[in-house]
């Protein structure tokens, strides 16, 4: 049976004013919870179905916190990812379409150490039941192979694509708030188990961990139409039919069968690709054909109330420490680790 429109908003109304309720009161805190509880991150996430745009929304209702402090950055022309005078346009590109693809690609002295980093360090393979090891590029078992935040937080370049200034500025351009970098995530992609595609994220999808956020993705492989793409339905950060409105996988045959093909677009380039993703629109990544495919991803968030998340103890480069300095709001979640 499908789900009858006006019974499922009846439903999500008193979870959007419980995610309301919720969100205001952890902002209230005097420091931020160490945690959302479980059925606070369920209405969050359920009350999403009424529409992509609700949650930023909700995060302009509920985050006032945050003084002047927090729109504090570094000097964004220090990056070395993102080129300062792309700024303006990737906040308008992915107020645009959902996405934008920066002109500019990293210099490949540091894509090929972040590459060579995360081929000597140990790695979780998803779905499978080992213990952390190094990834087996030469002959991989499963679809995805996932390093740990704290691992990837080892490379002195992953720390700086994290505390990346310009990234938190066009965050703040795009979401009209001050932002948190709260999650790393640093993974192998391989041409192993296509029928996980569910559990490696190869389905449409929207991430709901937060109420309002950016993510950015940086290619760490060439990336073509059979190494794994990044795939975007363009708008859908807009609007999305209520067929399509669901917190799960939808299929390919669901897109099409709403007519909005046309709009489904795969991005990819060389190594050294950034991106700027809003990935409350649908997506998912390609399953690859002929080859595998490593991407690092940061995301800003408006808070850090949702999903649970880490505080991870690592040893920070001196350019971090300069840049949490400039920026502890935006870095908040790694101040345990600068007193180390």
């Amino acid at each position: 049976m499908r789900p009858n429109p006006v019974v499922e908003n009846a439903l999500a109304l008193p979870r959007v004013a419980k995610t309301l309720l919720a969100a205001r009161a952890f902002d209230k805190s005097a420091v931020p919870p160490h945690a959302t509880p479980g059925q606070s991150q369920f209405n969050m996430r359920s009350s999403m179905n009424l529409d992509p745009r609700l949650g930023k929304s909700l995060s302009k209702l509920s985050f006032r916190k945050a003084s002047g402090e927090a729109w504090k950055l570094a000097d964004p022309g220090s990056s070395r990812f993102i080129d300062v005078t792309e700024v303006d346009q990737a906040a308008a590109g992915v107020q645009r379409d959902g996405f934008y693809v920066f002109q500019k690609t990293v210099d490949p002295s540091i894509s090929t150490a972040i590459r060579e980093f995360a081929e000597q360090a140990p790695c979780i393979a998803r779905g499978g039941d080992g213990a952390p090891a190094i990834y087996p590029r030469s002959a991989p078992q499963v679809g995805r192979y996932d390093l740990e935040e704290t691992t990837g937080l080892q490379c002195p370049e992953v720390q700086e694509f994290a505390a990346d200034p310009a990234m938190a500025l066009i965050a703040q351009k795009y979401l009209g708030q001050p932002v948190v970098m709260d999650e790393i995530a640093f993974w192998w992609t391989t041409t192993q188990r296509a029928e996980d595609a569910n559990l490696n994220a190869q389905m449409f999808h929207q991430d709901r961990d937060r109420l309002s956020f950016l993510k950015f993705f940086i290619f760490l492989t060439d990336v073509t139409p059979e190494t794994g793409p990044h795939v975007y339905l363009k708008g859908s950060h807009r609007k999305i039919p209520w067929g399509l409105r669901k917190d799960g996988r939808i299929s390919d045959e669901s897109v099409r069968a709403a007519g909005l093909w046309q709009n489904v677009v795969e991005l990819f380039g060389p190594a050294g690709t950034v991106m700027a993703v809003d990935t409350i629109g649908l997506h998912k990544g390609k399953t690859p054909t002929a080859g595998d495919r490593l991407a690092l991803e940061s995301e800003f968030s408006t808070s850090l109330f949702g999903n649970d998340y880490e505080r991870p103890q690592f040893t920070p480069t001196d350019l971090v420490r300069e840049r949490f300095a400039a920026m502890p709001w935006v870095l908040q979640r790694y101040s345990e680790s600068m007193t180390r």
